[in-house]
Protein backbone atom coordinates (compact mmCIF):
# COMPACT_ATOMS: atom_id res chain seq x y z
CA UNK A 1 0.00 0.00 0.00
CA UNK A 2 2.62 2.53 1.05
CA UNK A 3 4.77 1.77 -2.21
CA UNK A 4 1.51 2.38 -4.80
CA UNK A 5 1.37 5.72 -2.49
CA UNK A 6 5.08 6.30 -3.77
CA UNK A 7 4.62 5.62 -7.03
CA UNK A 8 1.47 7.65 -7.55
CA UNK A 9 3.26 10.78 -5.97
CA UNK A 10 6.19 10.47 -8.70
CA UNK A 11 3.77 10.27 -11.45
CA UNK A 12 2.51 13.10 -10.19
CA UNK A 13 5.13 14.87 -9.64
CA UNK A 14 6.09 14.40 -13.39
CA UNK A 15 3.32 16.16 -14.47
CA UNK A 16 4.02 19.58 -12.32
CA UNK A 17 5.74 22.59 -14.04
CA UNK A 18 7.99 24.29 -12.43
CA UNK A 19 9.11 28.06 -14.12
CA UNK A 20 13.19 28.44 -15.18
CA UNK A 21 13.63 30.17 -12.08
CA UNK A 22 11.75 28.05 -9.72
CA UNK A 23 13.97 25.12 -11.53
CA UNK A 24 17.31 27.17 -10.89
CA UNK A 25 16.59 27.22 -6.94
CA UNK A 26 15.02 24.37 -6.14
CA UNK A 27 17.93 22.69 -8.45
CA UNK A 28 20.69 24.66 -6.57
CA UNK A 29 18.77 23.56 -3.16
CA UNK A 30 18.80 20.00 -4.05
CA UNK A 31 22.69 19.90 -5.49
CA UNK A 32 24.04 21.86 -2.10
CA UNK A 33 21.78 19.42 -0.04
CA UNK A 34 22.15 16.23 -1.45
CA UNK A 35 25.55 16.41 -2.53
CA UNK A 36 25.52 17.03 -6.06
CA UNK A 37 23.07 15.81 -9.05
CA UNK A 38 20.27 14.43 -7.97
CA UNK A 39 20.14 12.08 -11.26
CA UNK A 40 23.32 10.42 -9.59
CA UNK A 41 22.56 10.53 -5.61
CA UNK A 42 22.69 7.78 -3.85
CA UNK A 43 20.80 6.64 -0.27
CA UNK A 44 23.62 8.61 1.43
CA UNK A 45 23.00 11.72 -0.55
CA UNK A 46 18.90 11.02 0.21
CA UNK A 47 19.74 10.98 3.78
CA UNK A 48 22.11 13.86 4.00
CA UNK A 49 18.94 15.67 2.52
CA UNK A 50 16.79 14.03 4.65
CA UNK A 51 18.57 15.02 7.85
CA UNK A 52 18.86 18.87 6.41
CA UNK A 53 15.47 19.22 7.52
CA UNK A 54 15.53 17.23 10.92
CA UNK A 55 13.65 20.11 12.84
CA UNK A 56 14.32 22.83 11.01
CA UNK A 57 11.37 25.51 10.48
CA UNK A 58 10.54 24.72 7.21
CA UNK A 59 7.13 24.61 5.03
CA UNK A 60 5.46 21.74 4.04
CA UNK A 61 4.84 24.13 0.61
CA UNK A 62 8.70 24.28 0.37
CA UNK A 63 9.59 20.85 0.81
CA UNK A 64 6.73 19.61 -1.19
CA UNK A 65 7.76 22.13 -4.11
CA UNK A 66 11.52 20.52 -3.21
CA UNK A 67 10.39 16.89 -3.30
CA UNK A 68 7.77 17.35 -5.96
CA UNK A 69 11.31 18.63 -8.07
CA UNK A 70 13.45 15.69 -6.75
CA UNK A 71 10.79 13.00 -8.53
CA UNK A 72 11.71 14.79 -11.69
CA UNK A 73 15.07 14.33 -11.67
CA UNK A 74 16.02 11.50 -9.16
CA UNK A 75 15.94 7.72 -9.24
CA UNK A 76 12.86 6.64 -7.87
CA UNK A 77 14.39 4.58 -5.32
CA UNK A 78 15.95 7.48 -3.83
CA UNK A 79 12.52 9.52 -3.85
CA UNK A 80 11.10 6.68 -2.19
CA UNK A 81 13.70 6.85 0.54
CA UNK A 82 13.23 10.70 1.02
CA UNK A 83 9.16 10.59 0.59
CA UNK A 84 9.24 7.27 3.42
CA UNK A 85 11.54 8.17 6.05
CA UNK A 86 10.30 10.14 9.15
CA UNK A 87 13.55 11.91 10.86
CA UNK A 88 10.92 13.53 13.28
CA UNK A 89 10.27 10.03 15.03
CA UNK A 90 6.57 10.79 14.91
CA UNK A 91 5.74 7.22 13.42
CA UNK A 92 4.56 9.66 10.60
CA UNK A 93 6.45 8.99 7.16
CA UNK A 94 7.15 12.17 5.24
CA UNK A 95 4.65 11.61 2.20
CA UNK A 96 1.67 11.16 5.17
CA UNK A 97 2.95 14.51 6.42
CA UNK A 98 2.16 16.31 3.51
CA UNK A 99 -0.84 15.17 3.09
CA UNK A 100 -2.09 15.56 6.45
CA UNK A 101 -0.81 18.82 6.50
CA UNK A 102 1.21 17.92 9.98
CA UNK A 103 4.78 19.61 10.35
CA UNK A 104 6.99 17.64 8.37
CA UNK A 105 10.35 18.21 10.25
CA UNK A 106 8.82 18.42 13.94
CA UNK A 107 7.48 15.91 16.01
CA UNK A 108 3.82 16.06 15.64
CA UNK A 109 1.36 14.71 19.00
CA UNK A 110 -0.67 11.58 18.59
CA UNK A 111 -3.39 14.76 19.28
CA UNK A 112 -2.32 16.82 16.63
CA UNK A 113 -1.97 13.66 14.41
CA UNK A 114 -5.85 12.67 15.21
CA UNK A 115 -6.75 15.75 14.30
CA UNK A 116 -5.48 15.99 11.03
CA UNK A 117 -6.67 12.47 10.09
CA UNK A 118 -9.91 14.22 11.29
CA UNK A 119 -10.05 17.02 8.98
CA UNK A 120 -9.27 14.72 6.28
CA UNK A 121 -13.06 13.25 6.74
CA UNK A 122 -14.41 16.64 7.07
CA UNK A 123 -15.29 18.58 3.83
CA UNK A 124 -15.02 22.07 2.83
CA UNK A 125 -18.58 22.64 3.65
CA UNK A 126 -18.52 21.09 7.28
CA UNK A 127 -20.22 17.37 5.75
CA UNK A 128 -18.60 14.59 6.81
CA UNK A 129 -17.31 12.70 3.59
CA UNK A 130 -18.83 9.10 2.69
Amino acid sequence: MVAKQIESIIKRASTETFSDSEKYIIDDFLQSTGGGNPANWTVIDADRFIARFDGADVSNEFLSGAITRLAQIAPAHIVSRVLGSDRDGDGIPLYEELKLGTRATKYDTPQDIAVARQKQYISPGGDMEM
